[in-house]
């Protein structure tokens, strides 16, 4: 395992680095991206309701 290894690894880690880049760039994967961002607050808001809800029916 000489430097010829060595070489051709550290190429083939900085090509898959750049390959995941491009991919978390790509103009098509920006809506799914978006919308899983958003899934978290979502699934807060419908948390906050069932929260909300139980609240009122203890009230009740």
């Amino acid at each position: 395992m000489g430097a010829e290894f060595q070489a051709v690894h550290t190429a083939l880690v900085f090509l898959v680095i750049i390959i995941v880049i491009v991919w978390a760039f790509w103009p098509k994967n920006k809506d799914k991206f978006e919308h899983d961002a958003n899934s978290i607050f979502e699934e807060d808001k419908k948390k906050n309701v069932k929260r909300s809800q139980q609240e009122s029916d203890k009230d009740e």
